[in-house]
């Protein structure tokens, strides 16, 4: 007697359900960095303030508040690229997950100044900042592996 075992298929994607998955991960990343990036460069004076209090990078402050909206609108006009999506997407996960390890720090340094970050995402606390950027972390593992897949 011989027993059948149903095996289930993994869910796999057809090629272009990938294309317009990885397309909403890419143009989140887009709205996220255009917004963020516009915020900090229509209060670029508040925001280098902010960023020369900070006991991590207060003696690079300057640089910084240009360097970080600079930085989000190059990775944005990317990840508009489609040939250079892949990279686009790899600068997101770089530039998020070092977005998340100085709010990781500041938490532990136990640091109580705003964050800078634009608009909406500024009310956050700093441990709502830590899950959001994970989860942008996280798109952006999700978007790489996916696009990856023949």
């Amino acid at each position: 007697m011989e027993t059948t075992i149903n095996k289930q298929r993994a869910f796999r994607p057809s090629a272009k359900t990938r294309e317009i998955i990885v397309d909403i991960i890419t143009y989140s990343f887009i709205i996220l960095f255009m917004y963020t990036a516009t915020d900090k460069l229509l209060t670029i004076k508040s925001f280098t303030s902010t960023l020369a209090k900070s006991p991590l990078i207060a003696g690079y402050h300057m640089i910084i508040a240009w360097a970080i909206p600079i930085i989000e609108i190059v990775i944005s006009i990317i990840l508009i690229i489609p040939s250079a999506r892949k990279a686009g997407l790899q600068a997101s996960f770089l530039l998020m997950t070092t977005f998340t390890l100085y709010l990781i720090y500041m938490v532990l340094s136990g640091s109580k100044l705003p964050c800078h970050c634009g608009g909406v995402i500024s009310a956050m606390t700093w441990q709502q900042h830590i899950w959001f950027n994970v989860a942008f972390v996280t798109l952006a593992i999700f978007g790489l592996i996916i696009s990856r897949k023949k």
